[in-house]
């Protein structure tokens, strides 16, 4: 038994030795075949007097042996993505490499036009991928209209028609614009900003059809707004009129102004007062209410609230002293009152 193991040990070692010998005599042969043939390739380009570095030779040679390679007639289909997905890889590892070594910044993107399920390959370095995946109109949506595209121009070709894209693929630069419309913004911002620093609220805005709401969101309210100028926003305004509005703000003739500043009171009378309607007699006695607030309350006086009630009437402007009109007011009798002070002129 042990006789029969070691018997097919020993013939299992031997076809091994033998498989490697005949694997590497069949490299040694197709390194050679490989050599004679890059000699020929060789004699042929000084034949021809062309270089065998340039594209002219080296390269062709190379593009008609990937042909062969990724031929799908020969090359199962499972095959051929894998390869295609390996070689993608290696080439995006590559440009990661060159970021290393020199900085550079890079992404590419593939699609197959054959296959409408292919969603493509995105690579590059880190910061490249990452703004074509953020940029508008790229990322998914943008490899879905290459791919589009790209069969578009295969049809077309087939069809001898050139191929002009419908829309482009990476969105235009803004155009100019033109004098209205630069005016327009003008007016906006200039306006805007008069309003914020008026109010002293950094995202104030102006209330450009009814003037009244400034006052109620903000405290504020337009001066001098041109007579001639609708309640409109810039965009319904003509040039004349935008370019007035700016004008009197610029010159001051048109100013935003907080409220409080603008509004007139009359002197010795309070904004309470004037809202109330009744008016303070300035002759009126009232030196025997008063209480100064660092002098202790004595007993009996108002501070204390202790003592009986009585009424008492106060003469109230509109009204003689003689009249029925009056006003009861919770005091103490005049014993309990405090001694009468200097009247307060």
């Amino acid at each position: 038994m042990q006789l029969t193991d070691i018997s097919s040990d020993t013939t299992g070692n031997a076809r091994e030795v033998e498989d490697t010998s005949d694997s590497q005599l069949y490299l040694e042969r197709l390194q050679t075949l490989f050599d004679k043939s890059l000699a020929d390739l060789r004699s042929f380009a000084e034949r021809e007097s062309r270089s065998f570095q340039e594209t002219q030779v080296k390269d062709q040679v190379a593009k008609w042996y990937c042909r062969d390679l990724f031929d799908p007639a020969s090359v199962p289909q499972a095959d051929l993505a894998e390869r295609v997905s390996a070689i993608l890889r290696a080439t995006s590892r590559i440009l990661e490499t060159l970021e290393e070594l020199a900085g550079l910044q890079s992404f590419f993107l593939v699609v197959n036009p054959s296959d409408p399920s292919d969603e493509g390959f995105l690579g590059g370095t880190l910061l490249g991928r990452d703004f074509w995946r953020a940029h508008r109109g790229c990322g998914t949506t943008g490899a879905k209209l290459f791919q589009e595209q790209c069969m578009k121009a295969k049809e077309a070709k087939k069809s001898g028609e050139p191929a002009v894209p419908d829309v482009p693929l990476v969105s235009a630069p803004p155009k100019k614009k033109g004098p209205a419309s630069s005016l327009k913004s003008e007016v906006y911002a200039a306006v805007r900003d008069a309003v914020r620093a008026a109010s002293g609220i950094r995202n104030a805005e102006m209330k450009w059809t009814d003037h009244s709401k400034l006052e109620a969101a903000y405290g504020i309210r337009v001066i001098g707004w041109p007579s001639s100028v609708p309640l409109q926003n810039p965009s319904s305004l003509s040039v004349t009129q935008n370019r007035q509005v700016l004008e009197e703000l610029r010159n001051g003739s048109m100013r935003f102004e907080h409220v409080a500043q603008t509004s007139s009171s009359q002197p010795g009378t309070s904004s309470s007062d004037a809202a109330s309607g009744v008016a303070v007699d300035e002759n009126m006695d009232i030196s025997w209410a008063y209480q100064d607030p660092d002098e202790p309350s004595e007993p009996g006086s108002f501070a204390t609230g202790m003592g009986p009630r009585a009424d008492v009437t106060i003469p109230v402007e509109g009204h003689t002293h003689a009249a029925s009109s009056s006003v009861p007011l919770d005091v103490r009798q005049d014993s309990e009152l405090p001694h009468k002070r200097p009247r307060l002129d």
